[in-house]
């Protein structure tokens, strides 16, 4: 019953939390992108200029293109990105370690980080990355997600990466797979079935078994089927899993922890 209670805690708190969109911002757009910075000297800590500004913008229209292709989609709306300064988004966003989006409204929220990120996953530096972009293109292009299984499992199997180390001057994210072989060494891995039905973990431990679970389904059955998928009901997805596979739950979750097993 505690448990409970803290995840619905935990939940009121994310739900009732309300962005604060205030300016003033500096609107640069370019293609699909609508790109809302602060002004130089808004705040102790840096506002990104217009090479950075620029560099922002070529990523993520790379990121579309890479997201598309990943996802089999054809993704092509305008969103608007909305990035605080380091000092003010936690505040404003609810956190200064990354960002969240509201995909209905195609607004991605994300904290200004001076120096880019090594994506180890996809071998680039990234300012905003691929997280928070495939949250918009899915919802958008799949239908919105009704379980952190497909939501969370989506982001991070594209993404690749969960929690970063600081490597002499260089933020370099944590590699999935990596985090994964180290779950497994200390006996927290987590079945299939744990993570549809018990999605409460925390995300250090959630984010990065789901991505690996879910590249793993695309690869053994296909991300066409997967996206036929995404929107079923947490109680629907077993069931669903054989009519659009072939293929029980419980089959594929015998097949994946033998995978996990030999790998």
């Amino acid at each position: 019953m505690k448990k409970l209670l803290l995840v619905f805690a935990a939940f009121l708190m994310l739900t009732s939390f309300r962005i604060d969109m205030r300016g003033p911002w500096v609107r640069t757009e370019k293609a699909n992108i609508v790109l809302f910075t602060r002004p130089v000297d808004f705040s102790a800590t840096a506002s990104p200029d217009s090479m950075v500004i620029a560099n922002i913008l070529l990523e993520q229209e790379n990121i579309i293109v890479y997201i598309n292709r990943y996802l089999r989609t054809d993704y092509n709306s305008k969103f608007e990105i909305y990035l605080y300064n380091f000092d003010e988004a936690k505040e404003k966003i609810g956190t200064n370690g990354g960002g969240s989006c509201d995909s209905k409204r195609k607004w991605i929220f994300f904290t200004y980080y001076r120096q880019p990120v090594f994506n180890t996953y996809r071998n680039e530096y990234e300012y905003l990355g691929v997280h928070e972009t495939v949250h918009l293109i899915a919802g958008t292009e799949l239908g919105y997600s009704k379980t952190r299984f497909f939501g969370e499992g989506y982001s991070n199997a594209i993404d690749g990466n969960y929690g970063a180390i600081w490597v002499g001057d260089t933020l370099v994210r944590y590699r999935n797979d990596s985090t994964l072989q180290k779950l497994k060494k200390l006996g927290k891995l987590s079945t299939p079935g744990e993570l549809l039905h018990r999605s409460e973990m925390p995300p250090d431990l959630y984010y990065p078994q789901i991505g690996c679970l879910m590249k793993w389904l695309f690869d053994e059955y296909g991300v066409e089927n997967m996206n036929r998928l995404y929107t079923a009901k947490e109680k629907q997805i077993e069931k669903k899993f054989f009519e659009v596979t072939g293929e029980s739950f419980a089959d594929m979750e015998r097949k994946y922890l033998a995978h996990l097993h030999y790998n």
